[in-house]
């Protein structure tokens, strides 16, 4: 009983830790964090790592991994940033640890994203997406095209006269509105 007790103290320690901010994990220079899971099976412990989180120096995420009971790997991505910080390719692997899909991003001097292009697990495009801003550094569109540059979709961004968004209207190719999204704020 006490060994079950001590134990999910450790995961309740362990989780609370895993809870840490980007800006935390760069102040403790956390390197990695594992979560154990504890439970209680009919009076008998039963422990596993539950998740893995690995950081670089500025605290960015680099690698994210997540486990089954059994120990074995459920989920596996792992990140790279830019000097500035900006997340530029992230990758998602299947449980045998083969890429499954990867995503690579591009940023203009303003560190806003301009392109995200997204591959499948053989490393061709499956679509690429750009995105313009306006005047007041607002996403103003995002273009979604296939991996043949056929438009797929069109988003588009308004703002109100604070410069907070105000609607977000998505169109087909063929440039009909397919759903549009109201954002309505009420002020003190």
């Amino acid at each position: 009983m006490n060994k079950i007790i001590i134990l999910l103290i450790c995961v309740v320690i362990a989780t609370s830790v895993h809870s840490q901010s980007k800006k935390e994990v760069k102040a403790n220079k956390i390197k990695s964090i594992t979560v154990w899971q504890g439970d209680n099976i009919n009076g008998k412990a039963n422990t596993y790592k539950e998740s893995y989180e690995e950081y670089d120096k500025d605290g960015h995420t680099v690698l994210k991994a997540e486990y089954d009971k059994n120990g074995s790997i459920k989920r596996k991505e792992t990140a790279k940033y830019d000097v500035y910080g900006n997340k530029t390719e992230e990758t998602l692997f299947d449980i045998k640890d083969n890429i499954n899909e990867k995503k690579t991003y591009k940023y203009n001097a303003n560190n806003d994203r301009t392109e995200e292009t997204e591959y499948n697990a053989s490393g061709a495009v499956v679509n690429k997406t750009i995105f313009t801003y306006n005047a007041n550094g607002n996403k103003a569109t995002e273009l979604v095209y296939d991996a043949s540059g056929t438009l797929l979709k069109k988003i588009v961004y308004t703002y109100n006269i604070k410069k907070i968004k105000e609607s977000k209207q998505t169109y087909n190719p063929v440039n009909v509105i397919e759903s549009v999204k109201k954002y309505i704020y009420e002020y003190f």
